[in-house]
């Protein structure tokens, strides 16, 4: 693998200690990372003992796995002990919280993480016998957040989106304030540690808990992993910068913080990207530029550049070839949206752009340009099916940890007793089980296809399940009987990839439409943006271009910039007709724009 090295990319690879690299997009950060790890290595065998090594972190499987496979391809040779590379929730679990999950008060039996709301909030309630039939009430510990001064807590914020900070609780990433609701959140986050299952977000907590409490383990794994690189550090939440704060305090000499603030899209997720942004401020940290993009013509550089803070450096296109593909700014309505694709894809091929990408904030809306009415309908009122397919599609995108993960969850229910504890234990016992991997992924294989209809799948499934894992009976996936505005038995034939979309590429419903998450680090030829008529709410728009400098993005425009930045060639934006022309020119001010609007009779015409 040939590595172009600049005296931007020297810098990096020179730097030792406390550092933050600033790398744009298409910089290739991920190509100068695995370059440095060679180095890195041999650094700390050097320094620190052979017995040593480094942890390179990141938030994705996938991520970490491409750092792997350029390893192999740029150094000839597999990563292996003493170094790690890892994602954070993974090294967390493995180095912190397994380990030593008994040093956290809270915590009173060995945890398993589950995430998955519907599974988790069923911890909170028992199934109780009486008067005849059965009934659902919450555990004697919460029971009084039902009814009283309480107001019924515990029914209007459910248990499972409970999450612990650093100080205090939050509601669904809300800051919880209210005396009442904080000693609901106490009550749950302190239940739920005691029974052994946790979030990802519990067992950062944890991790932060053990060290402070523990220095002697802090210590141990600094001289275990004496140089942390951090990959998309923008994505940190404070909890995070928290952990490696506690690093640091126990003598950890080499710490790299990998990212871009101005990519950060997770603040649902709590990521702080003006954390990272005062830390660059700050003495002690060697702050590097990394501002040569080899991904994008400069024209459409400039344009998402409109969105940058203010102190992040100039970025200049670096090697990339110009096609002269016109900027193009779609106007549409709900009832042109397939004549703007179809113009998009005549352009790419027109050019010879093989890679295009349709992109929109949220799933929702995605669904609603695919051509999917309502985006909320659900075939099943079952759990099982949904965390199939969901299974199903992180297998086929490579993310091995989340489909296994998923499909324990199935199989805790369908081979362990009813109880919560006794479900934990099935899935503590099976997770590591080589033979018990095995099978899963050989299920995970024989999954029938999306292009079934939902009678068809349900039962070809339920099948499967029965046969492949020898149940004494068939499960059934129990599917609604009445839907205001559908005839379910007519739902009941349409293909299970017209409303979970299929990842096949000879599907008719592949995903050529996703989200700005989802292709976050991904390149294409061509990107077509569609905006929405304004910011409000989670909504993103022409209007979050700013004539005045940015100093803190929004997250708005960090969604914008990391959407826009994906392309190398061809940028379209498509925006609602409601907007006036005059105001998309004085948004994009500075910026060559083609302006399109095709009717309803699909004719084509062009404003200056």
């Amino acid at each position: 693998m040939e590595y172009d090295l600049t005296p931007q990319r020297q810098a990096y690879l020179d730097a030792r200690g406390f550092t933050i690299l600033s790398a744009c997009p298409g910089s290739g950060k991920t190509t100068s990372i695995v370059k440095k790890l060679l180095a890195v290595s041999r650094y700390c065998a050097d320094y620190y003992g052979r017995h040593t090594g480094f942890a390179c972190l990141s938030f994705t499987n996938k991520a970490c796995a491409e750092i792997r496979q350029k390893y192999k391809e740029m150094h000839d040779e597999r990563l292996t002990f003493p170094n790690e590379v890892l994602t954070i929730d993974s090294f967390i679990m493995q180095y912190v919280v397994l380990p030593f999950w008994y040093l956290c008060d809270a915590c009173k039996k060995k945890p398993i993480v589950v995430n998955e709301e519907n599974v988790l909030n069923r911890i909170y309630f028992n199934n109780v016998y009486k008067n005849g039939k059965w009934n659902v009430y919450p555990t004697p510990s919460l029971s009084k957040f039902g009814k009283g001064k309480y107001d019924m807590i515990l029914y209007k914020k459910s248990p499972a989106s409970v999450s612990r900070e650093k100080n205090g609780y939050r509601w669904k990433h809300n800051t919880i304030n209210e005396d009442d609701e904080n000693e609901y959140c106490e009550a749950v986050f302190t239940y739920r540690l005691s029974k052994g299952f946790i979030t990802s977000s519990d067992a950062l907590w944890m991790a932060c808990d053990i060290l402070e409490n523990h220095q002697d383990i802090a210590k141990a794994l600094v001289a275990r992993f004496p140089y942390i690189i951090v990959d998309e550090a923008q994505d940190n939440s404070e909890l995070h910068f928290e952990f490696f704060t506690l690093l640091k305090r126990a003598g950890l000499q080499n710490l790299e913080f990998v990212g871009d603030i101005c990519q950060s899209i997770y603040g649902f997720n709590n990521a702080r990207p003006e954390l990272l942004q005062g830390m660059m401020a700050d003495e002690g940290w060697n702050v590097l530029p990394m501002s040569e993009c080899r991904r994008s013509n400069q024209r459409i550089i400039d344009l998402y550049s409109k969105l940058k803070s203010s102190d992040v450096p100039a970025i200049t296109s670096h090697g990339v070839e110009d096609k002269g593909v016109p900027i193009v700014v779609y106007k549409y309505d709900d009832a042109n949206v397939r004549d703007i694709i179809r113009n998009f894809y005549q352009e790419c091929d027109s050019h010879e752009l093989t890679s295009r990408i349709i992109l929109a904030r949220g799933v929702n809306k995605c669904k609603k340009l695919a051509g999917i009415k309502d985006v909320d309908f659900k075939y099943w009122k079952t759990e099982m099916p949904y965390l199939l397919i969901d299974a199903v599609f992180a297998y086929e995108e490579g993310n091995m940890d989340y489909a296994f993960r998923k499909v324990r969850l199935i199989l805790s229910e369908l081979l362990a007793d009813d109880a919560p504890e006794k479900r934990r234990r099935f899935i503590q016992d099976i997770e590591h089980n080589i033979e018990w991997n095995a099978r899963i992924f050989r299920f995970l294989k024989q999954i029938p296809s999306f292009s079934l209809s939902f009678k068809e799948w349900s039962e070809q499934t339920c099948r499967l399940l029965k046969d492949f894992w020898k149940l004494s009976e068939k499960p059934i996936f129990v599917s609604f009987k009445k839907k205001d505005g559908y005839k379910m038995n007519e739902m009941a034939e349409v293909p299970v990839e017209q409303y979970h979309q299929s990842n096949d590429k000879g599907s008719d419903f592949h995903k050529s439409i996703d989200t700005i998450h989802a292709v976050k680090g991904a390149t294409f030829d061509a990107v077509l943006l569609f905006l929405s008529a304004d910011s409000r709410g989670e909504s993103i728009s022409i209007k979050d271009f700013q004539p005045n400098d940015i100093i803190t993005m929004t997250e708005s425009q960090r969604l914008i910039y990391v959407a826009c930045s994906r392309a190398t060639q061809f940028l379209a934006m498509a925006i609602p007709k409601s907007i006036a022309d005059e105001d998309i020119k004085r948004f994009l001010a500075g910026v060559k724009i083609d302006i399109r609007y095709i009717n309803l009779q699909g004719e084509l015409m062009f404003t200056d």
